[in-house]
């Protein structure tokens, strides 16, 4: 069902299978809301007298109103479905289109949402409930899914790069600063994530995300990567020296990170430089 000739993670495995059967889920629901869209809420309706002997939820309405809202749904439907098949059929090239389903999850969850807490009908929350599973769940399987085989995303590799302008300046102490061995140092990063379990490479990366956010709580106005360099330098020294042992450890690992891979000079590389000096 791949339709791409390059091999898959486990992750974007695992999001495209979600990918299929979101697409089933969605192309079958098409005329099942269509028919009996009004009939599911009529049951939902009737769910408080079914289980706990209560008086029926308020019904949901009949006539041209209702129907005019129905066909915006199931074309919204439709809509889902098609962003869900390709997106299956090739992950890494549509992948990033899943933004439009999260945003309607999202919109749809809040709206369910802010009904039942206004309105109290318990039919709102069961559609809060159900759409706010599906966001959630896809949002989770992308954000593991969407590196690729590059195991960091462009966000998360610019904080990295952003750590080693910051331990290894241009101009300091060493000959060469981390900006001009970026590329290289970046390939030795990954194969170093490529050696790793799929846990501690998603730990690497919220802790990327957190390093980035952490100056907000500190007092600075500015994520990490967007700081200047010395303020970079000082906001790392500070995180070396939290007394937070999380911090620390952060603060340790993402060195290694950058350290490991900048030392980690090519033979051929080594004897060039000698040669030259």
């Amino acid at each position: 069902m791949n339709k791409t000739k390059y091999p898959l993670t486990s992750a974007e495995r695992r999001f495209r299978w979600w990918m299929w059967f979101s697409f089933f889920m969605y192309a079958f629901g098409l005329p099942f809301f269509l028919i009996f869209g009004r009939q599911l809420a009529a049951g939902l309706n009737r769910f408080p007298a079914m289980i706990v002997h209560n008086p029926p939820w308020p019904p949901a309405g009949m006539g041209m109103e209702v129907i005019f809202w129905q066909v915006l749904g199931v074309s919204l439907m439709a809509i889902l479905a098609l962003v869900c098949l390709f997106i299956a059929r090739d992950v890494r090239r549509f992948g990033p289109v899943i933004l439009a389903l999260l945003a309607a999850k999202l919109v749809s969850t809040l709206c369910y949402g802010g009904f039942y807490i206004a309105d109290g009908n318990g039919a709102y929350l069961v559609g809060a409930l159900t759409d706010g599973f599906i966001f959630l769940l896809t949002a989770v399987l992308w954000f593991m899914a969407s590196p690729g085989d590059r195991y960091l995303d462009r966000h998360e590799t610019r904080v990295l790069t952003a750590v080693g302008e910051a331990l290894l300046p241009q101009g300091g102490t060493l000959p060469k600063g981390y900006d001009e061995a970026q590329e290289r140092c970046l390939i030795e990063t990954r194969r170093m994530l490529a050696a790793q379990i799929e846990q501690d490479v998603l730990m690497t990366r919220i802790m990327l995300r957190l390093v980035d956010v952490l100056p907000f709580f500190l007092g600075f106005s500015r994520r990490f990567h967007n700081l200047a360099v010395p303020a970079r330098a000082a906001f790392f020294e500070r995180m070396e020296a939290c007394r937070i042992s999380l911090v620390r450890i952060m603060a340790t690992g993402l060195k290694l990170y950058v350290v490991a891979p900048f030392f980690n000079v090519p033979e051929g590389e080594e004897r060039a430089a000698d040669e030259s000096a």
